[in-house]
């Protein structure tokens, strides 16, 4: 009579246990990157950026109605960023509020104060961005007006932003 082999010495238990002991690899690792990150696209206060998304269009629609557009340019060296505006019908201010919003990472997002040089001309100061998409907006600080425009960083030279 032959003597059997104990069961882990047996190869069919093991091929049974590998796509079990795989899966359960696999799972505890995404659990951990889960737990470890955040994902920064969910708003705590959705109901609110609901209600203000109204108040946001009214600023886009007034800069449109004033006739505003401005010129940006992105030094990718230095970081300096130089905007030329025109302000059409609106009353001109000497600074502006910017920002540089990634689509869809808030950690992305750099916010900027743009100093006037001279009539129509601002200039800011930011450290230098990954490249990639961006979405750019221009503001008074009244905020009675806005700005925005998409565009994709390294800026190729000078780009118009308008209503």
């Amino acid at each position: 009579m032959e003597k059997s082999l104990p069961w882990y010495r047996e190869p069919w238990p093991w091929l049974l246990l590998i796509p079990i002991i795989a899966s359960m690899i696999v799972g505890f690792s995404m659990l951990g990157v889960a737990i470890r990150t955040s994902d920064g696209l969910v708003s705590d206060d959705y109901y609110r950026q609901g209600v203000l998304y109204n108040e946001v269009k009214t600023r886009d629609t007034a800069a449109q109605r004033l006739g505003i557009v401005a010129d940006l340019m992105i030094d990718d060296l230095t970081g300096d960023v130089v905007v030329q505006i025109d302000f059409g019908n609106a009353t001109p201010v000497d600074r502006l509020t910017g920002a540089l919003r990634h689509p869809t990472v808030a950690r992305g997002d750099v916010e900027f104060e743009l100093i006037a040089l001279r009539d129509g001309y601002f200039q800011a100061s930011i450290a230098t961005l990954a490249p990639g998409a961006r979405i750019v907006q221009l503001m008074p600080p009244d905020e009675s007006w806005r700005i925005t425009s998409r565009v994709g960083l390294p800026l190729a030279g000078v780009t118009r932003l308008a209503p």
